[in-house]
């Protein structure tokens, strides 16, 4: 602990201090805002500061510590906090934690394939995993790496605005981050978070540059719109989806242009203002029209920044720029705008792609607008695009054929019309925008700050992704794959039962994502083998009235479960308590038995506790006696096969079937000598009445001859 508190200690430099003061004009700083939207950040879940000293460190794996009363804002991320760290195995080790929001889906899938990976120019990845966080009283996503002793890249100019001459920019910068862009590709990684203020030196001697983490957030989510390509930076910034290399690489030209004008130009612009910016102009000219920037490098700049993907520089062409080879250039397409402006909101627009964007942020207006026609006279006059004039004009027809149903509203017709006009844009819908490729990162976020699947429901059953593939023009994408994924997407969606409905389009979208049960949302299990084990951990806090399944732990386990559960699910969706109870206990006697777990006892008692429905459907109450009997033994060993065994095992059921029908048969039996006695079609009832009335009659005339008999025999003596 010693140690990590001194490498604490040296992490605070002279720097911090001068951090705190005003920026001047054309410096670079960490925005405090939503890097995307504009918007403050989401709220900060940390505990008063007078308490976090109380907190007790938290363990990893049992090798490393992290110290909530240690925090390092030197290496803080925009979602994610950073902390002091001590490895148990290896003292010596510097490294620094990063503790995830449990508010944002977490790129678990990338942390497995850079643990330990050893990637020349990015910041090594030592370990993860969910650990309890006492100062959020929760489990959370936490990831150690190695701690890069130079600090940040922007924070060595000290007060001076980032800059590197056109003599230094090639060496210094683009070098050594195109090394960690060559392993990335050829991992099927693409960093996504390639950025100024992302970048460190490992050594003191502020050598070795590297790019910063890209695993605590979605893919893009962190990035300013600036470092977007067009098409991301108009999709929400958990929808922008891993995107490919030639995004990274896009932001790589950007940060080019900062540090070759020692500013960022686009420092005084709003978001809107960038993206409506970049579509009307084109991101080089829009950026780089008013600048100088040295001739040597405006080949690479255009490069880089080039909107179209496929006229993108790629890592091969940035390679022979490196070696001082002349790169391939592809033909350059005109960028598509119009001869006149198109007016909306009393502000001009020249391409379709700042329309669509303008349409998506007012629905009601652009309804409006395109109902009116002047957008489709604009189209082929000013834009001399007929056939998109065309597919817009159907839509206005197909909205009013449905005209007070979904198909026709406003949000349809805007959200389609978008695709229309910006066919590489987003799918937009209300205020939800994404890249397909980004659907199940901006699903997870929207319902971790919702707790509602009411926008992507909708998504879903509108079949807008469907609908958005279907326009897109030829280029180096599986719309084949997506269209069939979506499609299975909405099958399940459509259910509405254990194991499917939008719960379980959520994790087939997001493999890596917590399970978001009430039982087990603390507890971060995102993996099917710490499934039961947690669920029994957790059995001593829960109400043991309650079953332990929801539909979240359904969906969750149909998605990772790699067994055919069909049966148990079609039991566990039954209406009738008995057997719904006894599919949940065969579903998790199965998981146990397959994945070998042993010793459940909480998970055992509990369900043994609720089993009384299912031993009431045994007909024989000596059966049921012994069952309920055995049951405690069988939770000493926490066992739920053997449990579901003595409540569904196959001979008992057959023994007691046969001798309930040998009951009925005895029973059968002793009716029919029963009618016997009084015949058959016989009312017993009235039988008896007039049998009694028989008898008293009888009964009558005996006492009366009797009597007399006496009354005469009285007489004569």
């Amino acid at each position: 602990m010693a140690n990590a508190l001194e490498q604490a200690v040296e992490t605070v430099e002279p720097d911090t201090i001068e951090s705190l003061l005003p920026p001047e004009e054309g410096d670079i700083v960490v925005p405090e805002t939503d890097p995307a939207s504009g918007q403050m950040s989401e709220p900060e879940l940390e505990t008063d500061p007078e308490d976090i000293s109380q907190h007790p460190p938290a363990t990893l794996h049992g090798r490393y510590l992290i110290f909530p009363a240690m925090p390092l804002p030197a290496f803080d991320s925009p979602t994610a906090k950073a902390y002091a760290v001590e490895d148990r195995r290896e003292p010596k080790q510097n490294l620094f934690a990063l503790v995830c929001s449990p508010m944002q889906p977490t790129a678990t899938h990338v942390m497995k394939k850079l643990r330990d990976a050893s990637i020349t120019g990015l910041l090594p990845l030592s370990d993860y995993g969910p650990t309890f966080w006492s100062p959020l009283g929760q489990k959370c996503m936490i990831v150690v790496f190695q701690r890069p002793l130079g600090g940040r890249f922007i924070e060595s100019f000290g007060k001076v605005s980032p800059h590197l001459s056109e003599y230094e920019i090639g060496a210094k910068y683009v070098e050594p981050l195109v090394k960690a862009f060559q392993r990335l590709s050829g991992m099927g990684v693409t960093h996504r978070a390639v950025r100024l203020d992302n970048l460190y030196y490992m050594d003191e001697e502020k050598e070795n540059l590297v790019l910063g983490e890209c695993v605590s957030t979605p893919p893009g989510h962190d990035q300013p719109v600036l470092y977007e390509s067009v098409e991301c930076a108009m999709a929400m910034p958990s929808g922008r989806g891993p995107g490919f290399i030639g995004d990274d690489l896009y932001a790589l030209g950007i940060g080019m242009v900062i540090l070759l004008l020692s500013k960022d130009p686009t420092r005084k612009l709003s978001n809107d203002e960038i993206v409506h910016g970049k579509c009307d102009q084109g991101t080089y000219p829009f950026l780089c029209s008013k600048e100088r920037i040295p001739l040597q490098l405006i080949e690479i700049v255009r490069g880089l920044l080039a909107d179209d993907p496929e006229e993108r520089w790629d890592i091969e062409a940035i390679s022979r720029w490196i070696e001082g080879q002349k790169a391939h250039v592809s033909q350059r397409k005109s960028l598509l705008k119009a001869k006149s402006p198109y007016i909306f909101l009393d502000k001009e627009f020249y391409s379709p792609r700042s329309i669509a964007y303008a349409f998506s942020k007012n629905i009601g207006e652009a309804a409006k607008a395109i109902r009116g026609g002047k957008l489709d006279a604009w189209l082929r006059k000013a834009l001399d695009q007929p056939e998109m004039a065309d597919s817009i004009s159907a839509l206005i027809t197909l909205a009013k054929v449905h005209t007070g149903k979904p198909e026709g509203s406003d949000e349809i017709l805007i959200s389609k019309s978008c695709m229309r006009l910006d066919p590489l844009g987003p799918v937009r819908y209300k205020d939800f925008s994404f890249m397909p490729e980004g659907f199940g990162e901006a699903f997870a976020s929207e319902y971790f700050h919702t707790s509602n699947f009411q926008i992507p429901a909708e998504i879903l059953a509108r079949d807008l992704v469907g609908y958005y593939l279907a326009t897109l023009p030829a280029q180096n994408l599986d719309v084949n794959s997506q269209i069939k994924t979506f499609k299975t997407l909405k099958s399940f969606a459509k259910l509405n039962e254990m194991g499917f409905g939008m719960e379980r389009c959520l994790y087939e979208l997001n493999k890596t994502l917590p399970c978001q049960s009430e039982f087990l949302r603390l507890e971060f299990v995102y993996d099917i083998e710490t499934f039961l084990p947690t669920l029994d951990t957790t059995s001593s806090k829960a109400d043991q009235q309650t079953r332990p399944m929801d539909k979240h732990m359904a969906a969750f386990i149909a998605t990772h479960f790699n067994q055919d559960i069909a049966p148990h699910l079609k039991a566990l969706c039954d209406p009738r308590e008995e057997t719904s109870m006894i599919g949940l206990l065969s579903l998790y006697a199965l998981m146990q038995w397959r994945m070998g777990h042993e010793n459940l006892f909480g998970l055992t008692e509990w369900l043994g506790n609720l089993l009384q429905p299912a031993i009431n459907t045994y007909h024989s109450r000596t059966t049921q006696q012994t069952i309920a009997q055995e049951i405690p033994s069988l939770v000493r060993q926490g066992s739920l096969p053997d449990l579901f065994d003595l409540i569904d095992n196959s001979v008992r059921r057959h023994n007691d079937a046969l001798a309930f029908k040998q009951a009925q048969f005895e029973f059968s039996q002793a009716e029919s000598e029963i009618q016997s006695f009084v015949g058959e079609d016989v009312d017993q009832e009235q039988e008896a009445i007039k049998s009694g009335e028989k008898a008293t009659a009888m009964t009558s005339v005996i006492v009366g001859l009797i009597g007399a008999v006496i009354i005469i025999f009285v007489m004569i003596l």
